[in-house]
């Protein structure tokens, strides 16, 4: 009987030990599952890209906090925003404010102007699918979710 409760206690030891925890924070360059896939974590968003062979949570880019914590950005306020002095689109789910990214896209400028005050999700997609820089560059550019 001893043994057998020695045993248990030691497997659970081991369990919270070894086991990784389900809440664990996300950390630059840790392993992740899905391009794109985002997390919030200590105020900071991360997505995970592709680097190499591996796909990993790219650096952390810090999160705008919106007028009412955790409300989000509307469609409406993003077309409030459609312009080369304000620039903002919506992009898988979360709106981005590319105002400064205008001038300096590789693609040039109509690229960006054409997203402006729009979902740019797919035109986003069809450019950038499965490229980390791109999607590693767009995470700076962050202002947080959309809200339905």
């Amino acid at each position: 009987m001893k043994r057998i409760i020695s045993a248990l206690g030691m497997t659970l030891v081991l369990s919270i030990v070894i086991a990784p925890s389900s809440s664990a924070a996300v950390k630059a360059g840790d392993a992740c599952k899905k391009v794109g896939q985002t997390s919030v974590a200590g105020g900071f968003k991360y997505t995970c890209v592709k680097k190499g062979s591996k796909m990993v949570w790219g650096k952390g880019v810090a999160v705008k906090a919106t007028a009412a914590a955790g409300a989000g950005y509307t469609l409406a306020k993003v077309k409030d925003n459609a312009s080369v002095t304000s620039c903002w689109s919506v992009i898988n789910g979360n709106v981005y404010d590319l105002t400064k990214w205008i001038s300096s896209h590789p693609g040039g400028e109509s690229a960006i102007l054409s997203l402006c005050g729009t979902d740019g999700s797919a035109a986003f997609a069809s450019q950038h699918a499965g490229k980390s820089k791109p999607e590693s560059r767009l995470a700076g550019y962050l202002l947080g979710p959309l809200v339905k």
